[in-house]
């Protein structure tokens, strides 16, 4: 099948604006052709709840999109519409897992819009289909166990052949201790999992960047973001991160050389009467893009001779921990070295990570992930 066969373009809000001259392109009006065209980024609606086949948010939220003003840098964008609903949610979720698969079979970066993060089931299962390791990112005051667990059996948490070692992590961003169960918090530190609660986020905003720079498929919640400043949340709260938190979390997200996918979810419209909401979550797609614009790609693999190395011996694990710094962004990554799998993974840090070492203690994130490749 085409992709074209998987697309709506009824609802789609065609607008004349400075950001739409610079970046857009329609995939319907003008007949584009993705596999040629070098596009950087697709917008893709999704309907405004699973038993719903309106896009009422996505239509909202891509208008509101094309008011802000250009990026800072080229970018080429291309708006695919809606995505056709079929005869249910799952096979809207199928749909969207062919436009997923397609776009990325070309390195364009997919993003969703809609009224309820379960459509994100789309992006996870095309990883699924193309048995692809997942890092996903789930920016949420609340952690479902029914996502962890969605995302869970669809990942390739590991393998334990040489030729094809993969690893899975499921990692969350600004819960609030209220509406997280003690059960569900054991059940991601027993996992190996990583949980971020909202206070710790914003004492540690920096800490939450290398988090977000290994990232491939994030979903962004608007719940997650408190009632004052995004009233027309599906399911909001007094507290959570402010807007402009928000932002900084997406532009984090736009710098991450593995993202293939964002999802910016939970709108109501008939809660969203001065749509307030609707711009903000333009807003928080417009700072990834304009992440995207001002990447820098750069990983130690790729040219080693612009970082520095640092290596640490622990004496508890009796082994050395190797960290790299760049030499152009002073960006931190650490090296997990697994002679079980004479596998070698490099995993985003930041500057603490590496102090953290030098008193001999082995970071957070670095233990994790080691544990949770050993399952």
């Amino acid at each position: 099948m085409e992709l074209v066969d998987f697309l709506d373009f009824n609802n789609n809000n065609i607008v004349d604006t400075h950001f739409v001259t610079k970046h857009v392109r329609f995939f319907e009006k003008q007949k584009v052709d993705i596999t040629t065209q070098g596009f950087q980024v697709a917008l893709l609606g999704v309907p405004d709840d699973e038993n719903n086949k309106t896009f009422e948010v996505a239509n909202q939220v891509r208008y509101q999109i094309y008011q802000l003003a250009p990026l800072s840098n080229n970018l080429s964008i291309i708006d695919l519409g809606n995505i056709k609903c079929g005869n249910n949610f799952a096979d809207a979720c199928v749909a969207i897992s062919e436009v997923f698969q397609e776009i990325k079979r070309n390195n364009v970066i997919l993003v969703l819009i809609g009224g309820t993060s379960k459509f994100n089931y789309g992006g996870i299962l095309a990883y699924q289909k193309n048995d692809l390791p997942l890092n996903m990112v789930s920016i949420d005051s609340r952690i479902s166990s029914e996502s962890i667990n969605e995302s869970y059996t669809s990942g390739n948490h590991s393998k334990e052949n040489d030729d094809s070692f993969s690893m899975f992590n499921y990692i969350n961003i600004g819960y609030q201790s209220c509406y997280v169960s003690q059960a569900v918090l054991d059940f991601v530190d027993d996992s190996y999992f990583e949980a971020y609660r909202l206070g710790f986020l914003r004492t540690n905003m920096k800490e939450i960047e290398p988090v977000l720079r290994d990232s491939n498929l994030v979903t962004f919640s608007l719940n997650s973001i408190k009632h004052s400043d995004a009233p027309g949340a599906l399911n909001s709260s007094p507290n959570g991160l402010s807007g402009d938190e928000a932002c900084q979390l997406s532009f984090f997200t736009g710098h991450s050389n593995r993202i293939t996918s964002l999802g910016v979810f939970d709108i109501s419209i008939a809660n969203d009467i001065h749509q307030t909401t609707s711009k903000l979550a333009a807003q928080v797609i417009w700072y990834f893009l304009e992440g995207l614009a001002n990447r820098i790609f750069e990983e130690p693999d790729l040219k080693p001779q612009n970082f520095t190395k640092y290596l640490i011996h622990n004496n508890d694990s009796n082994q050395d921990l190797a960290f790299y710094q760049s030499n152009f962004t002073n960006r931190w990554w650490m090296e997990i070295f697994l002679h079980k799998h004479n596998h070698r993974i490099v995993l985003s840090c930041s500057e603490n990570d590496y102090e953290l070492a030098c008193k001999q203690e082995i970071p957070d994130r670095w233990w994790r992930t080691f544990q949770r490749i050993q399952i």
